[in-house]
């Protein structure tokens, strides 16, 4: 009932003319939430890193919405300093999806810019991504929305946020998972704050149908993820789920949204002075990255 629900409340959207970029569109539930995007007439930009790949997902937005302005930006998103300047390629965007993700049991990996692997992929070059593009996003006449597709609801928040916000001591896969949740969770928020003609959102897609984790070992794979996988819903319906913020213009501000898209709790320690720690702490770790960047080139 609540699939059908949501079907019939969009089955007439149409976005004809408007931009969406989906990061981490080249597969799993990112290519599904583009292929419902352009089934509602959006143009979509798929990024990604596999070329070869992403370029036959356009192809298949193509025969999805065929006149639709589709295409693949190569995007490594876990190195945030090539994120800085990918807005001067667009002259629209109307939502930026963000699906990007690594599954893995390796321990704290540091990108060449310092910052976990895991915490890169999930939070970090999610929030900016949403910090490159708001200018567009803001200019946006169709009710400009971001959507940061990971664990709403679900993860626990991270006690030393303060102490540790970086897990450069205090590194494990459950702190990672939870830190990066929950500082989503107050981040987004605190965008939503500060543009408030731009909707918010971080959702959790529940248990998918698709080939999320295939960087984990054989044995993990088989005894538990394909197992639970096999029970999930398919990658098209939970696209449908996630798509719902996606499709509408009515409301705006922060949301927290689960499996179904229907609101979702956030922690115990989801306060204004966390947000305005986690704010303030993000926003210095990208404007070191940038400025690390800009004196070595």
């Amino acid at each position: 009932m609540r699939l059908q629900t949501v079907i019939a409340r969009n089955a007439g959207a149409n976005f004809r003319g408007c931009t969406a970029l989906v990061v981490g569109g080249t597969s799993g539930i990112g290519e599904a939430i583009a292929m419902r995007l352009a089934r509602a007439q959006f143009n979509v930009v798929i990024a990604g890193r596999n070329t070869l790949r992403g370029n036959d997902v356009v192809n298949a937005l193509h025969e999805t919405h065929y006149e639709g302005e589709h295409s693949f930006l190569h995007l490594d998103a876990q190195h945030l300093g090539d994120i800085h300047g990918l807005a001067g390629q667009f002259s629209r965007i109307d939502r930026l999806v963000c699906t990007q993700g690594i599954s893995t049991i390796q321990g704290r990996t540091e990108t060449r810019e310092g910052l976990d692997q895991k915490m890169a992929l999930h939070y970090y070059s999610r929030i900016a991504l949403a910090q490159e593009f708001l200018p567009l996003l803001r200019a946006s006449p169709r009710s400009p929305r971001v959507l940061s597709v990971f664990s709403a609801g679900v993860h626990a928040p991270f006690a030393k946020f303060k102490e540790d916000p970086d897990l450069k001591t205090n590194y494990s896969l459950s702190n990672a998972a939870n830190a990066t949740g929950f500082y989503n969770d107050l981040m987004l928020e605190a965008l939503a704050d500060e543009n408030p003609g731009v909707a918010f959102a971080h959702t959790a897609p529940g248990f998918v149908s698709t080939n999320w984790g295939t960087e984990m070992p054989w044995f993990i794979r088989t005894l538990f993820i394909r197992p639970l996988q096999f029970y999930g819903k398919s990658a098209t319906d939970c696209a449908e789920f996630m798509s719902d913020f996606l499709l509408q213009e009515t409301t705006f501000g922060f949301q927290l949204l689960n499996q179904y898209g229907e609101p979702a709790q956030p922690t115990a320690l989801h306060t204004p002075d966390a947000k305005a720690f986690i704010r303030d702490h993000t926003l210095k770790v990208l404007s070191d990255i940038h400025t690390a960047k800009l004196a070595s080139n």
